[in-house]
């Protein structure tokens, strides 16, 4: 164990070494003037000690008092650099006790100030530690994946953090990732990006508090949902975020798979009318925005009454399936294939002049006329296609196209009308 002093206790240590030295360098003068005067050099001699401390020569002052200027400065920065080590160790020693959770040792410190005063912040550091300990229990009692950062560092996790990315600790986890945004997925707009709006995405929720915040994190060959939030302390320099992130993933395929069946047609399993009026919204309004061109196809089963009479309706819906079928594997992913109604499909272009339109119409037509399926007839279908143009409204465009098929079905069947002046030639196909 160190031996410990007081700092008053160390600075009349020093005031009586620094007297004693200043008393032993006046005594080195004396004997020295005494020893030039009886070498008959023209100087005073002083017989006692005490004489020569009454009429010190000016010359002889004048060294006496710089030594012991000397000595006071000497002592004094001795004293204040001990107690700037002093203060250093007690600084380090309190910043060491909080991180390691554990009390300060009184007997680390030379002065006894910083050991009695170590040993009255201990109560305070022990309640703070217990207060750690039992918010780590809270927290770890919860479900929900809880992150503590300050600044661009997590802090602290809890247990089912851990357990979630099968680790034993928040050590082992920094071992291979700088942070859960690692595991983030951004394939879709709706969820949460490392960087969104060039912003970091805590402080992009921090910014956005009563937005609806979730991420997609990816693990294991396969794809969490969670909902997150995000709450900020700030107190003089010290800054904590602790944020929350609660898996919604069964409930979130469970709304998507609502959604899905709202707007899917249950027979063809592509768009239904709902699902086809909020996309041709969207389409015109992005038009009218942008200015950006897009076309409409809409098609008819050609007697398709003759097919449910002839077969039975069974029948009628395999043909309605394998159309479906057809046309949605021989678009765009951007384009958009819906049931209308009964035999009716709508198929929406975007960024397609009218010419393309028509053609892409033409190459359906002939993919249907050209099915060969052992359990359907042969079947084909009239096509109306449509540019949509910025002054229309919606009811006016639809009636727009709505007219070239029925133009198409008074043509002959089996063709496909637009505004361009030229139809391309039906190719009738018998019912099996």
């Amino acid at each position: 164990m160190k031996k410990q002093r007081t700092l008053f206790s160390t600075v009349m240590i020093g005031i009586a070494i620094m007297t004693i030295l200043f008393i032993v360098f006046i005594a080195m003068i004396w004997l020295l003037h005494n020893f030039v005067a009886y070498k008959d050099m023209g100087v005073d001699h002083y017989m006692s000690f005490y004489d020569y401390l009454s009429y010190i020569p000016a010359p002889q002052m004048f060294l006496i008092v710089f030594f012991g200027l000397g000595l006071i400065g000497l002592l004094a920065k001795i004293i204040s650099a001990q107690l700037r080590r002093s203060f250093e160790n007690f600084n380090k020693e309190f910043y060491h006790a909080l991180e390691k959770k554990e009390l300060m040792n009184p007997s680390k410190f030379f002065f006894k100030e910083f050991s009695n005063l170590s040993t009255l912040i201990n109560p305070l550091i022990e309640k703070i530690i217990f207060d750690e300990k039992q918010l780590q229990t809270i927290i770890d009692a919860q479900n929900s994946l809880i992150i503590t950062r300050s600044h661009n560092k997590i802090l602290n996790v809890n247990r089912a953090f851990l357990e979630f990315f099968n680790v034993d600790s928040l050590e082992r986890f920094r071992l291979t990732h700088r942070c859960i945004s690692d595991f983030f997925v951004c394939d879709e707009e709706d969820y949460l990006k490392v960087v969104k709006d060039e912003t970091h995405w805590v402080n992009y929720i921090l910014r956005n508090p009563l937005r609806e915040h979730k991420v997609k994190i990816h693990k294991n060959n396969r794809k969490y949902i969670f909902s997150v939030e995000a709450k900020v302390t700030t107190m003089h320099t010290l800054y904590r975020v602790v944020i929350t992130f609660t898996d919604i993933s069964s409930i979130e395929h469970e709304r998507q798979n609502l959604i899905q069946d709202a707007t899917t047609d249950p027979l063809t399993k592509v768009a239904n009318r709902l699902k086809f009026d909020t996309l041709l919204n969207q389409q015109i309004e992005l038009s009218r925005r942008y200015n950006n061109a897009f076309c409409m196809i809409i098609l008819d089963v050609d007697n398709f009454k003759k097919i449910n009479d002839t077969y039975g309706h069974t029948t009628g819906d395999e043909v309605l399936k394998i159309l479906a079928k057809t046309l949605k594997n021989n678009v765009r992913k951007s384009d958009t294939v819906a049931r209308w109604g009964g035999e009716e499909f709508v198929i929406i272009l975007p960024h397609t002049k009218l010419v393309t339109g028509v053609k892409i119409a033409e190459k359906l037509r002939q993919k249907i006329a050209d099915i060969d399926h052992d359990e359907i007839p042969s079947f084909t279908c009239s096509f109306g296609v449509s540019e949509y143009k910025k002054t229309e409204s919606v009811e006016t465009f639809m009636h727009n196209v709505d007219t070239k098929l029925y133009q198409a079905k008074n043509s002959g069947k089996n063709c496909v009308v637009s505004t361009i002046d030229s139809h391309l030639k039906p190719n009738h196909s018998k019912i099996k």
